[in-house]
Protein backbone atom coordinates (compact mmCIF):
# COMPACT_ATOMS: atom_id res chain seq x y z
CA UNK A 1 0.00 0.00 0.00
CA UNK A 2 1.31 3.58 -0.97
CA UNK A 3 2.22 5.60 1.79
CA UNK A 4 0.15 8.12 0.70
CA UNK A 5 -2.71 5.56 0.50
CA UNK A 6 -2.44 5.24 4.22
CA UNK A 7 -2.63 9.38 4.42
CA UNK A 8 -6.02 9.63 2.93
CA UNK A 9 -7.11 6.06 5.08
CA UNK A 10 -6.14 7.47 8.09
CA UNK A 11 -7.51 11.02 7.64
CA UNK A 12 -10.52 8.59 7.10
CA UNK A 13 -10.62 7.12 10.13
CA UNK A 14 -9.51 9.70 12.13
CA UNK A 15 -12.84 11.66 12.00
CA UNK A 16 -14.80 8.85 12.71
CA UNK A 17 -16.75 10.92 15.34
CA UNK A 18 -19.90 9.76 15.96
CA UNK A 19 -20.35 12.37 18.59
CA UNK A 20 -19.34 15.48 16.70
CA UNK A 21 -23.66 15.97 16.29
CA UNK A 22 -23.86 15.70 19.89
CA UNK A 23 -20.72 16.47 22.21
CA UNK A 24 -22.09 19.66 23.20
CA UNK A 25 -26.01 18.45 24.09
CA UNK A 26 -23.72 15.53 25.88
CA UNK A 27 -21.98 17.66 28.40
CA UNK A 28 -25.42 19.99 28.71
CA UNK A 29 -27.13 16.87 29.82
CA UNK A 30 -24.94 16.15 32.12
CA UNK A 31 -25.36 19.41 33.96
CA UNK A 32 -22.52 21.40 32.50
CA UNK A 33 -23.69 24.90 31.63
CA UNK A 34 -21.57 26.87 28.79
CA UNK A 35 -18.89 28.42 31.17
CA UNK A 36 -18.30 24.83 32.48
CA UNK A 37 -18.25 23.63 28.95
CA UNK A 38 -16.27 25.69 27.86
CA UNK A 39 -13.91 25.23 30.98
CA UNK A 40 -13.43 21.58 29.74
CA UNK A 41 -11.98 22.51 26.58
CA UNK A 42 -9.94 25.55 27.83
CA UNK A 43 -8.10 23.29 30.29
CA UNK A 44 -7.40 20.89 27.62
CA UNK A 45 -5.68 23.93 25.98
CA UNK A 46 -3.75 24.98 28.73
CA UNK A 47 -2.66 20.74 28.80
CA UNK A 48 -2.01 21.13 24.87
CA UNK A 49 -0.30 24.15 25.35
CA UNK A 50 2.46 22.92 27.84
CA UNK A 51 2.96 19.54 26.20
CA UNK A 52 3.47 21.14 22.03
CA UNK A 53 6.52 22.00 22.26
CA UNK A 54 8.40 18.78 23.91
CA UNK A 55 6.28 16.68 21.64
CA UNK A 56 7.21 18.97 18.88
CA UNK A 57 11.11 18.02 20.15
CA UNK A 58 10.44 14.86 20.32
CA UNK A 59 9.25 14.06 16.66
CA UNK A 60 12.40 16.46 15.68
CA UNK A 61 14.52 14.28 17.50
CA UNK A 62 13.38 11.05 17.72
CA UNK A 63 11.38 10.54 14.97
CA UNK A 64 8.20 11.92 13.67
CA UNK A 65 6.35 8.39 12.95
CA UNK A 66 6.68 7.43 16.29
CA UNK A 67 5.28 11.04 17.58
CA UNK A 68 2.44 9.83 15.17
CA UNK A 69 1.73 6.18 16.92
CA UNK A 70 1.45 8.01 20.11
CA UNK A 71 -0.88 10.28 18.97
CA UNK A 72 -2.91 7.50 17.82
CA UNK A 73 -3.20 5.51 21.16
CA UNK A 74 -3.76 8.59 23.39
CA UNK A 75 -7.07 9.98 21.29
CA UNK A 76 -8.15 6.40 21.11
CA UNK A 77 -7.97 6.13 24.86
CA UNK A 78 -9.53 9.45 25.40
CA UNK A 79 -12.63 8.22 23.68
CA UNK A 80 -13.39 5.40 26.11
CA UNK A 81 -12.89 7.32 29.00
CA UNK A 82 -15.10 10.50 27.05
CA UNK A 83 -17.99 6.93 27.15
CA UNK A 84 -17.63 6.65 30.82
CA UNK A 85 -17.94 10.03 31.49
CA UNK A 86 -20.49 11.51 34.03
CA UNK A 87 -19.00 14.95 35.18
CA UNK A 88 -17.02 18.19 34.89
CA UNK A 89 -14.08 16.09 36.47
CA UNK A 90 -14.51 12.93 34.47
CA UNK A 91 -15.04 15.23 30.89
CA UNK A 92 -11.37 17.13 32.07
CA UNK A 93 -9.67 13.78 32.34
CA UNK A 94 -10.85 12.63 28.77
CA UNK A 95 -9.85 16.19 27.29
CA UNK A 96 -6.33 16.28 28.53
CA UNK A 97 -5.97 12.70 27.24
CA UNK A 98 -7.37 14.00 23.32
CA UNK A 99 -4.72 16.86 24.41
CA UNK A 100 -2.11 14.36 25.04
CA UNK A 101 -2.59 12.16 21.26
CA UNK A 102 -3.25 15.72 19.68
CA UNK A 103 -0.15 17.22 20.91
CA UNK A 104 2.31 14.55 20.00
CA UNK A 105 -0.01 14.84 16.19
CA UNK A 106 -0.43 18.70 15.68
CA UNK A 107 1.97 19.66 13.71
CA UNK A 108 4.08 16.75 13.67
CA UNK A 109 1.69 14.64 11.38
CA UNK A 110 1.69 18.01 8.51
CA UNK A 111 5.59 17.91 8.98
CA UNK A 112 5.56 14.51 8.36
CA UNK A 113 3.34 14.79 5.49
CA UNK A 114 5.37 17.77 3.87
CA UNK A 115 8.62 16.07 4.51
CA UNK A 116 7.41 12.74 2.95
CA UNK A 117 5.73 14.75 0.23
CA UNK A 118 8.99 16.50 -0.73
CA UNK A 119 11.30 13.54 -0.38
CA UNK A 120 9.63 10.55 -2.16
CA UNK A 121 6.57 12.26 -4.63
CA UNK A 122 6.78 14.88 -7.26
CA UNK A 123 2.94 15.94 -6.13
CA UNK A 124 2.23 19.52 -3.85
CA UNK A 125 1.87 19.29 -0.06
CA UNK A 126 -1.49 21.35 -0.84
CA UNK A 127 -2.85 18.52 -3.14
CA UNK A 128 -2.16 15.58 -0.54
CA UNK A 129 -3.47 17.86 2.15
CA UNK A 130 -6.32 18.72 0.21
CA UNK A 131 -7.13 15.45 -0.23
CA UNK A 132 -6.85 14.25 3.09
CA UNK A 133 -9.09 16.69 4.34
CA UNK A 134 -11.59 15.65 1.30
CA UNK A 135 -11.41 11.90 3.26
CA UNK A 136 -11.38 13.42 6.43
CA UNK A 137 -14.68 14.84 5.68
CA UNK A 138 -16.16 12.01 4.09
CA UNK A 139 -15.69 9.64 7.03
CA UNK A 140 -16.87 12.47 9.55
CA UNK A 141 -20.21 12.93 7.14
CA UNK A 142 -20.74 8.79 7.28
CA UNK A 143 -19.84 9.01 11.37
CA UNK A 144 -22.12 12.13 11.89
CA UNK A 145 -24.93 10.65 9.91
CA UNK A 146 -25.17 8.10 12.13
CA UNK A 147 -24.13 9.95 15.37
CA UNK A 148 -27.72 11.90 16.09
CA UNK A 149 -29.54 8.74 15.49
CA UNK A 150 -26.82 6.08 17.62
CA UNK A 151 -27.21 9.19 20.35
CA UNK A 152 -31.39 9.14 20.52
CA UNK A 153 -31.43 5.47 20.85
CA UNK A 154 -28.11 3.98 22.41
CA UNK A 155 -27.61 7.31 24.43
CA UNK A 156 -25.13 9.81 23.94
CA UNK A 157 -22.11 7.79 25.76
CA UNK A 158 -22.49 4.75 23.39
CA UNK A 159 -21.04 6.92 20.39
CA UNK A 160 -18.00 7.80 22.00
CA UNK A 161 -17.54 3.73 22.45
CA UNK A 162 -18.31 3.07 18.80
CA UNK A 163 -15.86 6.30 17.85
CA UNK A 164 -12.86 3.89 19.76
CA UNK A 165 -13.19 1.20 17.42
CA UNK A 166 -11.75 3.04 14.48
CA UNK A 167 -9.70 5.03 16.43
CA UNK A 168 -7.90 1.52 17.68
CA UNK A 169 -8.09 0.55 13.56
CA UNK A 170 -5.91 4.13 12.83
CA UNK A 171 -3.14 3.59 15.92
CA UNK A 172 -2.91 0.04 13.64
CA UNK A 173 -2.21 1.72 10.78
CA UNK A 174 0.11 4.38 12.07
CA UNK A 175 2.58 1.00 13.11
CA UNK A 176 3.07 0.59 9.36
CA UNK A 177 3.58 3.92 7.97
CA UNK A 178 6.44 4.22 6.45
CA UNK A 179 10.14 5.51 7.86
CA UNK A 180 11.55 8.59 6.24
CA UNK A 181 14.94 10.83 6.12
CA UNK A 182 15.09 12.63 9.78
CA UNK A 183 17.36 13.86 12.17
CA UNK A 184 20.27 11.79 12.36
CA UNK A 185 23.04 10.95 15.26
CA UNK A 186 22.67 11.05 18.58
CA UNK A 187 20.44 13.38 20.52
CA UNK A 188 20.43 14.53 23.89
CA UNK A 189 18.34 17.21 26.73
CA UNK A 190 21.09 19.64 25.88
CA UNK A 191 20.76 19.54 22.32
CA UNK A 192 16.84 19.16 22.80
CA UNK A 193 17.05 22.52 23.92
CA UNK A 194 18.69 24.05 21.64
CA UNK A 195 16.61 22.86 19.28
CA UNK A 196 13.58 24.52 20.67
CA UNK A 197 15.50 27.44 21.06
CA UNK A 198 17.12 27.63 17.73
CA UNK A 199 12.91 26.60 16.58
CA UNK A 200 11.62 29.32 18.60
CA UNK A 201 13.88 32.04 17.36
CA UNK A 202 13.45 31.05 13.48
CA UNK A 203 9.35 31.98 14.03
CA UNK A 204 10.44 35.28 16.10
CA UNK A 205 12.90 36.43 13.83
CA UNK A 206 11.08 36.07 10.75
CA UNK A 207 8.03 38.36 10.43
CA UNK A 208 6.63 36.42 7.43
CA UNK A 209 6.10 33.22 9.71
CA UNK A 210 5.12 35.57 13.06
CA UNK A 211 2.09 36.86 10.64
CA UNK A 212 1.28 33.39 9.37
CA UNK A 213 1.09 32.02 12.70
CA UNK A 214 -0.66 34.67 14.52
CA UNK A 215 -3.28 34.88 11.44
CA UNK A 216 -3.80 31.10 12.02
CA UNK A 217 -3.93 31.34 15.96
CA UNK A 218 -6.70 33.81 15.86
CA UNK A 219 -8.48 32.20 13.30
CA UNK A 220 -7.95 28.34 14.45
CA UNK A 221 -9.16 29.84 18.26
CA UNK A 222 -12.77 31.74 16.73
CA UNK A 223 -13.67 28.77 14.36
CA UNK A 224 -13.29 26.35 17.67
CA UNK A 225 -15.49 28.69 19.76
CA UNK A 226 -18.21 29.00 16.73
CA UNK A 227 -18.05 25.09 16.66
CA UNK A 228 -19.21 24.91 20.29
CA UNK A 229 -22.65 26.96 19.58
CA UNK A 230 -23.66 24.81 16.26
CA UNK A 231 -25.68 22.42 18.21
CA UNK A 232 -27.29 24.84 20.27
CA UNK A 233 -28.40 26.84 17.82
CA UNK A 234 -29.94 24.26 15.83
CA UNK A 235 -32.00 23.22 18.89
CA UNK A 236 -33.30 27.30 18.79
CA UNK A 237 -33.91 27.18 15.38
CA UNK A 238 -36.47 23.84 16.54
CA UNK A 239 -34.76 20.85 14.42
CA UNK A 240 -35.07 17.03 16.00
CA UNK A 241 -31.84 15.67 17.85
CA UNK A 242 -32.31 12.88 15.16
CA UNK A 243 -31.45 15.02 12.35
CA UNK A 244 -28.41 16.44 13.65
CA UNK A 245 -26.31 13.80 12.10
CA UNK A 246 -27.56 13.62 8.71
CA UNK A 247 -27.20 17.59 8.63
CA UNK A 248 -23.85 17.44 9.86
CA UNK A 249 -23.22 14.82 6.92
CA UNK A 250 -24.52 16.91 4.25
CA UNK A 251 -22.58 20.13 5.35
CA UNK A 252 -19.61 17.53 5.73
CA UNK A 253 -20.11 16.26 2.64
CA UNK A 254 -19.72 19.60 0.57
CA UNK A 255 -16.90 20.54 2.88
CA UNK A 256 -14.92 17.60 1.23
CA UNK A 257 -15.59 18.53 -2.49
CA UNK A 258 -14.61 21.83 -1.48
CA UNK A 259 -11.23 20.98 0.22
CA UNK A 260 -10.52 18.50 -2.29
CA UNK A 261 -9.93 21.09 -5.05
CA UNK A 262 -8.59 23.49 -2.44
CA UNK A 263 -5.27 23.24 -3.99
CA UNK A 264 -6.52 24.61 -7.55
CA UNK A 265 -7.78 27.95 -5.49
CA UNK A 266 -4.14 28.69 -4.57
CA UNK A 267 -2.78 27.50 -7.88
CA UNK A 268 -4.94 30.57 -9.14
CA UNK A 269 -5.34 33.03 -6.94
CA UNK A 270 -2.15 32.38 -4.76
CA UNK A 271 -1.83 31.20 -1.02
CA UNK A 272 -1.87 34.57 0.48
CA UNK A 273 -4.84 36.22 -1.58
CA UNK A 274 -7.02 33.63 -0.89
CA UNK A 275 -6.06 33.38 3.22
CA UNK A 276 -6.66 37.14 3.04
CA UNK A 277 -9.98 36.99 1.16
CA UNK A 278 -11.16 33.47 3.23
CA UNK A 279 -10.40 35.37 6.38
CA UNK A 280 -12.76 38.56 6.15
CA UNK A 281 -15.60 36.15 4.25
CA UNK A 282 -15.86 33.64 7.15
CA UNK A 283 -17.04 37.00 9.12
CA UNK A 284 -20.83 37.59 7.39
CA UNK A 285 -22.29 34.45 7.87
CA UNK A 286 -20.72 34.91 11.62
CA UNK A 287 -21.96 38.57 11.68
CA UNK A 288 -25.40 37.79 10.15
CA UNK A 289 -26.45 34.80 12.99
CA UNK A 290 -24.68 37.06 15.71
CA UNK A 291 -27.82 39.48 14.90
CA UNK A 292 -29.96 36.70 16.37
CA UNK A 293 -31.06 35.44 12.97
CA UNK A 294 -32.44 32.04 13.52
CA UNK A 295 -33.61 29.59 11.03
CA UNK A 296 -32.50 26.65 8.77
CA UNK A 297 -30.75 28.89 6.28
CA UNK A 298 -28.55 30.18 9.49
CA UNK A 299 -27.65 27.01 10.16
CA UNK A 300 -26.58 26.97 6.84
CA UNK A 301 -24.54 29.85 7.15
CA UNK A 302 -22.81 27.91 10.21
CA UNK A 303 -21.76 25.33 8.21
CA UNK A 304 -20.48 27.59 5.47
CA UNK A 305 -18.25 29.31 7.86
CA UNK A 306 -16.86 25.59 8.48
CA UNK A 307 -16.34 25.14 4.75
CA UNK A 308 -14.22 28.58 4.38
CA UNK A 309 -11.47 27.13 7.04
CA UNK A 310 -11.76 23.89 5.72
CA UNK A 311 -10.51 25.43 2.78
CA UNK A 312 -8.36 27.78 4.25
CA UNK A 313 -6.84 25.78 6.20
CA UNK A 314 -4.56 23.46 4.42
CA UNK A 315 -3.67 26.92 1.90
CA UNK A 316 -2.60 28.32 5.16
CA UNK A 317 -0.77 25.41 6.58
CA UNK A 318 1.55 25.12 3.23
CA UNK A 319 1.95 28.87 3.36
CA UNK A 320 3.50 27.84 7.26
CA UNK A 321 5.63 25.14 6.06
CA UNK A 322 6.96 26.52 3.39
CA UNK A 323 8.20 29.21 5.50
CA UNK A 324 10.29 26.63 7.71
CA UNK A 325 13.21 24.38 7.20
CA UNK A 326 12.59 21.20 7.32
CA UNK A 327 14.86 20.13 10.37
CA UNK A 328 13.21 22.52 12.12
CA UNK A 329 9.75 22.24 10.62
CA UNK A 330 7.99 19.54 13.28
CA UNK A 331 9.03 21.86 16.71
CA UNK A 332 7.78 25.33 14.80
CA UNK A 333 4.59 23.50 13.65
CA UNK A 334 4.30 22.73 17.37
CA UNK A 335 4.99 26.48 18.55
CA UNK A 336 1.85 26.76 15.84
CA UNK A 337 0.32 24.56 17.37
CA UNK A 338 1.08 26.00 20.82
CA UNK A 339 0.21 29.24 19.94
CA UNK A 340 -3.41 27.67 18.75
CA UNK A 341 -4.01 26.05 22.21
CA UNK A 342 -2.97 29.85 23.76
CA UNK A 343 -5.68 31.52 21.24
CA UNK A 344 -8.09 28.59 22.54
CA UNK A 345 -6.97 29.37 26.24
CA UNK A 346 -7.40 33.02 25.81
CA UNK A 347 -10.93 33.28 23.82
CA UNK A 348 -12.93 30.01 24.96
CA UNK A 349 -13.26 31.08 28.35
CA UNK A 350 -15.24 34.56 27.01
CA UNK A 351 -17.02 33.33 24.72
CA UNK A 352 -18.30 30.52 27.52
CA UNK A 353 -18.94 33.78 29.68
CA UNK A 354 -20.88 35.65 26.88
CA UNK A 355 -22.93 32.87 26.08
CA UNK A 356 -23.98 32.47 29.65
CA UNK A 357 -24.39 36.05 30.74
CA UNK A 358 -25.92 37.27 27.66
CA UNK A 359 -26.68 35.16 25.01
CA UNK A 360 -25.16 32.51 21.90
CA UNK A 361 -25.76 35.31 19.95
CA UNK A 362 -23.66 38.24 21.49
CA UNK A 363 -20.82 35.71 21.61
CA UNK A 364 -21.24 35.06 18.31
CA UNK A 365 -21.20 38.87 17.25
CA UNK A 366 -18.22 39.12 19.91
CA UNK A 367 -16.27 36.05 17.34
CA UNK A 368 -17.30 38.00 14.03
CA UNK A 369 -15.74 41.30 15.05
CA UNK A 370 -12.33 39.38 15.75
CA UNK A 371 -12.18 37.72 12.73
CA UNK A 372 -12.61 41.04 11.20
CA UNK A 373 -9.53 42.31 13.79
CA UNK A 374 -7.34 39.70 12.88
CA UNK A 375 -7.91 39.79 8.90
CA UNK A 376 -7.01 43.39 8.78
CA UNK A 377 -4.00 43.29 11.55
CA UNK A 378 -2.63 40.16 10.32
CA UNK A 379 -3.21 40.35 6.24
CA UNK A 380 -0.68 39.02 4.60
CA UNK A 381 1.45 41.06 2.10
CA UNK A 382 1.10 39.24 -1.56
CA UNK A 383 3.20 41.54 -3.71
CA UNK A 384 6.96 40.05 -4.13
CA UNK A 385 9.80 41.29 -1.59
CA UNK A 386 12.76 40.33 0.73
CA UNK A 387 12.24 38.54 3.77
CA UNK A 388 11.68 41.07 6.99
CA UNK A 389 12.88 40.35 10.17
CA UNK A 390 11.87 41.54 13.43
CA UNK A 391 15.08 41.96 14.82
Amino acid sequence: MKQTTKFYITSFLKNQTYFTPILILFLQASHLNYQQIFWVFTIGSVFSFILEIPTGVFADLYGKRKSIIFSKFGIFLSYVVFGFSTNFLMFVIAQLLFEFGNAFRSGTESAYVYDYVDQKTKLSYTEVKGKQKFWARIGESLATALGGYLAVKLGYNWVFFIAALPAFANFILALMWEHIKEREGKVSLKLSVQHAKKSFCQLCKNIDILKITLNIMIFTAVLAAMNKFIQPYMIDAKIPVEWFGFIYAASLALTAIAVRFSYLIEDKFGKKTTINFLTLTAAIPAAIIGFKFVSIIGVILFFLIVIIENIRSPIANNEFHSLVESEERATVGSVLALAKSLGKIALLPIAGYFADIYSIYIAILFLAVIIVVNGILFRLKTKTQTQETLF
